[in-house]
């Protein structure tokens, strides 16, 4: 039996980057076992482990690095981009983005750029991006809903999902069963779908169920592993704010405190999960920011972004690094 078994709870809001280190744990214990059970005097244990191994872990906690302060650093590594635009995502091992309005797009990995394709005569306008794990595809929404296969480097367009006139996709997130469609026109509203065929709505949720009376927009949506749907609102005095919500009814679980005073007309605040953590990409402010928001809904900390292209998207490649876009460049930090 797993000798975490008993403190699954007190462990389950620990960073996903430690986690390896808890199972390796875990598997030395089992493997002495017999050899413990021989010993005359045992360590004393906590939650599962050798007191000594879990202050060892505690330690390692206490000293993992924010994102707000990996961004400070150097960067590891750097991609030319040659030229602009917002949309970007990762999964584990690939990145994906979007430059030129949408008239190009890049794969890369760690390591290097994989492809460029051009999309200047496919009239596809795209305003955001994410990965499916269940799919092992990039999704992407905009004026259609498309699939992006990065190992055959195919880009599909999902033909189930129609749009009536005047209406598009402001954002696109998902679980590993359900795609979600934040849409921006007069009938704003959430849709989640089947993630496969044939993509059907399996619940609705319109403007009043998570935008009140002095709200002026919703613009980003993510969903972390906790099944808590984060979601950035511009309010109607021009102030942002971040709302999360429980997936299971939908129920506003806290309504976030206000990232203060943004640039009129900018409507680029993006959120994404960072293990309990949300991201904050803050395009905003007349100082780009990156805020880090806790699972209450506070802000933990923050940090500005003065770089002489401006700051444009973030994006997580597993637990080891952050991917960071600019005017014309794409940059990696190495988290641990």
């Amino acid at each position: 039996m797993d000798v975490f078994k008993h403190g699954q709870f007190k462990f389950r809001s620990l960073p996903r980057c430690l986690s390896s280190t808890i199972r390796s744990l875990s598997s030395e214990r089992l493997d002495n076992r017999k050899s413990l059970s021989n010993t005359p005097s045992l360590p004393k244990r906590r939650n599962g482990i050798s007191v000594d191994s879990y202050n060892e872990l505690r330690k390692l906690i206490l000293q993992a690095p924010l994102p707000t302060t990996v961004l400070q650093r150097t960067p590891t590594k750097e991609f030319s981009l040659n030229g602009i635009d917002f949309p970007l995502a990762a999964s584990s091992y690939y990145i994906l983005t979007l430059i030129n309005d949408c008239s190009t797009l890049i794969l890369f990995n760690k390591d290097c750029e994989l492809c460029r394709i051009d999309l200047s005569n496919s009239l596809v306008l795209i305003h955001d991006i994410c990965w499916s794990l269940k799919l092992n595809m990039f999704l992407m929404g905009g004026y259609s809903v498309y699939t992006f296969n990065p190992r055959s480097y195919i880009l599909s367009k999902i033909e189930q999902i129609e749009f009536i006139r005047g209406e598009w996709i402001v954002s696109i997130t998902s679980d590993y069963n359900s795609i979600y469609l934040l849409y921006s026109s007069r009938s704003t509203r959430i849709e989640r779908r089947s993630i496969f065929l044939p993509y059907k709505i399996e619940k609705q949720w319109l403007q009043k169920d998570f935008l009140r009376h002095k709200d002026f927009l919703a613009q980003c949506i993510r969903i972390n592993e906790w099944n808590i749907l984060g979601m950035t609102i511009k309010q109607k005095n021009g102030e942002w704010r971040i709302d999360l919500f429980n997936l299971m009814n939908f129920n506003r679980i806290y309504r976030g405190c206000s990232l203060g005073q943004g640039v009129p007309g900018m409507r680029n605040c993006l959120i994404m999960p960072y293990n309990r953590l949300w991201i904050i990409i803050n395009n905003c402010s007349i100082s780009e920011q990156i805020i880090l928001i806790d699972e209450n809904g506070k802000i933990k900390d923050k940090t500005y972004i003065n770089k002489p292209y401006g700051f444009f998207n973030l994006c997580l490649l597993g637990n080891e690094w952050i991917g960071m876009s600019l005017k014309d460049k794409l940059r990696l930090y190495k988290i641990q």
